[in-house]
């Protein structure tokens, strides 16, 4: 399988891609996340409170209808890069999906999008 064949199977492009993304810690070790997320050509701006990123980053996916669950998750590093790898479902459809960062959340967050792009209902 060609990089590029693994990239449009596993990290397709779609109707939602992440435009910005922040986050600060808050009250009881929670951390607040905002984002600026594409979809279908209108950006939406979303935000949530979560114990992590990953919750986060999942609960703005679902306020915008294209929520998955994560069934399994694994990291690796390479030189300064993370890639993350999610077996994702939604809705009793399951897809692999992978992301690429400068680190495990950022990593994570792609590769919930990848995700998201393909079981997203529309």
């Amino acid at each position: 399988m060609t990089t590029a064949h693994f990239d449009t199977t596993y990290a397709p492009t779609g109707s939602i891609s992440l435009e910005a993304f922040a986050f600060e810690p808050c009250r009881a070790d929670l951390v607040h996340c905002t984002a600026s997320v594409r979809v279908h050509q209108r950006t939406v701006r979303l935000e949530a409170t979560s114990s992590g990123i990953i919750g986060a980053m999942t609960a703005m996916l679902y306020d915008i209808d294209a929520g998955v669950e994560i069934v399994s998750i694994s990291q690796q590093t390479d030189d300064e890069e993370v890639t993350t790898y999610l077996l994702c479902d939604a809705d009793g459809r399951r897809c692999w999906s992978y992301g690429i960062g400068s680190t495990a959340d950022e990593s994570a967050v792609a590769a919930l999008i990848s995700g998201a792009n393909q079981l997203s209902k529309g």
